[in-house]
């Protein structure tokens, strides 16, 4: 059977074969543009899921592992503060690295340095050495911080994407949604075997990150830099130009610094509960290391549900900073009545997965917006400058918030969180008036 070729002629009509081959060659443009989309949105969605696939594998057991090597509960917040300060130090120097030398090999350099690290995790037993692999893993992180962003970011661009990034980065959070779930569930089985064992799994994790960036990467054709060699000295001068000019251009306007003050407060209030409510399940079931997990893809599985919100309802830029401020005051309530009722372990559960609901609409939403703010040259630095201060948030918080947990309990800890929380609703309100024009939105998956 053969298949039937449908020939279209040409008008005989010379102006009119003219706009006839003008459309045939719009059309032809249209659709490689279309294809472009498709495969750059596809490399970051697999970049971006083998990086997070690789850190959850120990999501679900980081502070039981810890408390199992015999760490105490300040000691193990502190471990975890040592890993944020280091991020804040240095994240938009690293930021200025991709920048100026490539988010390719900055990304690269970040899957090598955190798979060294979970495999000296793996081998450590004090306090001492668990300050220097989180050291080296903070280094690793915040190589990677903005790399991979930025480069998606400035290639969909420079391909012809247009609109908001909403849909972008819902997707993004639903695939690193799945990847922790996944992970996370796989760790806890492991760490029943051995509860060291999700660190090297992690560490493999990393290897295959690092390779497939190799591989898939390819640097943006908008970027004015030259990645020719250069020496040392020159390099260290550009990173240093570039980071004075972040940390200008970040303070600069006023969008960006509510933004950023507004992602700070945000991880300065989770980042307390992300590593108390293992410990919470845990003590509360008493069973083994696998319920963490389960528990972890039920928790995950609102973040999705959130995503996916945002992927069918999407704000209109002017709407953003009213929804945002509503999810977040929804998420403040939430986390408040789980430390309210912290004895009744069921209520508590449920009242969780609305948490991780709210938080799964907010943080496409915020990366998104922030995303809007920042120009393709400085992307990364950018970026990094704004997880600087979240890390700043989430240290502070952790230390705070684990001094309150030693003194009166995991419940008024998070309910101390909760009025945290609460504060960021002001900083999106601040922008409401902010003009928008939400465009088309190509969609590219």
């Amino acid at each position: 059977m053969h298949a039937k070729t449908r020939l279209i002629r040409a008008p005989s009509d010379p102006e009119a074969r003219g706009v006839f081959v003008s459309s045939m060659v719009i059309d032809t443009e249209v659709h490689e543009r279309a294809g472009n989309l498709r495969l750059i949105t596809r490399r970051y969605y697999v970049l971006w899921w083998t990086y997070s696939f690789g850190m959850a594998f120990v999501f679900g057991v980081y502070p039981l592992f810890l408390r199992s090597r015999g760490l105490d509960q300040f000691q193990i917040n502190s471990v975890l503060a040592i890993y944020f300060i280091v991020t804040f130090v240095t994240d938009v120097p690293t930021g200025a690295f991709a920048d100026a030398v490539g988010r390719r090999k900055a990304f690269i350099l970040s899957s090598a340095a955190r798979m060294f690290a979970f495999a000296g995790y793996y081998c450590a037993h004090t306090y001492i050495a668990f300050l220097i692999t989180e050291f080296v893993d903070g280094i690793g992180t915040t190589f990677g911080n903005g790399a991979i962003e930025a480069w998606a970011v400035d290639a969909l661009d420079a391909a012809g994407f247009e609109g908001l990034k909403d849909r972008l980065f819902s997707r993004v959070s639903q695939l690193a949604s799945l990847g922790f779930m996944l992970a996370a569930l796989i760790g806890a089985y492991a760490a029943d075997i051995d509860i060291g064992l999700p660190w090297l799994l992690g560490s493999v994790g990393f290897l295959v990150s690092g390779t497939l960036a190799a591989v898939l990467m390819r640097e943006e054709a908008t970027r004015t830099e030259t990645t020719a060699r250069f020496d040392f000295t020159e390099l260290a001068s550009r990173v240093g130009k570039r980071v004075k000019n972040g940390v200008r251009a970040g303070f600069a306007k006023r969008s960006r610094v509510l933004l950023t003050l507004a992602n700070a407060l945000l991880f300065g209030s989770m980042a307390p509960y992300w590593l108390q409510w293992p410990q919470y399940v845990y003590d509360n079931f008493g069973m083994g290391l696998w319920v963490v997990g389960w528990l972890f893809c039920f928790f995950g599985l609102g973040r999705l549900l959130g995503s996916e919100i945002v992927v069918r309802f999407p704000p209109t830029g002017t709407s953003r900073p009213g929804l945002l401020a509503m999810v977040v005051a929804s998420a403040s309530a939430l986390l408040f009545a789980a430390g309210w009722w912290g004895s009744r372990t069921a209520v508590v559960l449920v009242l969780l997965f609305g948490l991780n609901l709210c938080v799964g609409a907010i943080e496409p939403l915020g990366r998104s917006w922030f995303n809007e703010e920042i120009e393709a040259d400085d992307r990364a630095t950018l970026l990094s400058f704004q997880t600087t201060f979240s890390t700043l948030g989430g240290a502070i918080g952790l230390l705070i918030s684990g001094r309150i947990a030693d003194l009166y309990g995991i419940g008024t800890a998070w309910e101390v969180s909760a009025l945290v929380l609460a504060t960021v609703a002001p900083c999106y309100l601040a922008l409401r008036s902010r003009p928008v024009t939400a465009s088309a939105i190509v969609t590219a998956d």
